[in-house]
């Protein structure tokens, strides 16, 4: 964990570091950047449904007229939940007693479409993000571990906005999205077909 709050520290110092300075309130007019802090929760989720504030967003785009940007994006987010002594199935004629640790680790990537509402200081936005998913399933028992992999469909509405209060062009970037995501898994017995998730992002834009 402390490695992951290292990781993220040093990219944004990075980047904040590597900027140019024209007086302008972004980079560039023409494109745009964003790296995230990102919490989520995830929604109706039988294999692990915890909050987590471990994942992070990149993303970049072009305009193509002033306000209507194309891009990509790829994020990455883990999710753990704890769950007590139970007594768990393992084939059809094996079982254990025994506590759990779920572990859920997505990467979902693509393509995305954004509308800026205006182009000032302030810009006020919403996007569509769509692409692929990939998923890990963990479960930690005992001194057991088995996972399973799996590839879904991503799709993620967002809103948000960018603001750039200085002339450097170093920004704020801070979004509200929902993502779904159809991978599945049925890891001993867990049966899971669809990810729901809602959270925010925050973090720099360029």
């Amino acid at each position: 964990m402390k490695t992951v709050r290292n990781f993220i520290c040093a990219v944004m110092i990075f980047a904040a570091m590597g900027l140019p300075t024209e007086s302008k309130a972004q980079v560039s007019l023409d494109s745009y950047f964003t790296i995230d802090w990102q919490f989520n929760i995830p929604l109706n989720n039988n294999f692990s449904n915890g909050a987590s504030g471990w994942g992070m967003n990149f993303e970049g785009g072009y305009y193509i007229t002033p306000d209507l940007a194309v891009g990509g994006f790829l994020n990455f987010h883990t999710n753990n939940e704890y769950f007590s002594r139970r007594t768990i199935k393992l084939n059809e004629t094996l079982s254990m007693n025994s506590d759990q640790q779920h572990q859920m680790f997505t990467l979902p990537f693509g393509a995305l479409v954004k509308y800026r509402f205006q182009e000032a200081d302030f810009q006020p936005y919403a996007s569509m993000k769509l692409g692929a998913c990939y998923a890990q399933f963990s479960n930690y028992y005992y001194i057991f571990m088995s996972d399973q992999n799996s590839w879904g469909f991503y799709m993620s509405p967002e809103i948000g906005f960018n603001y750039y209060p200085w002339p450097n062009g170093v920004g704020f970037h801070m979004a509200l999205f929902y993502s779904f995501a159809t991978n599945k898994c049925d890891l001993m017995s867990y049966d899971q077909s669809i990810l729901n998730c809602i959270g925010f992002r925050v973090g720099l834009a360029f």
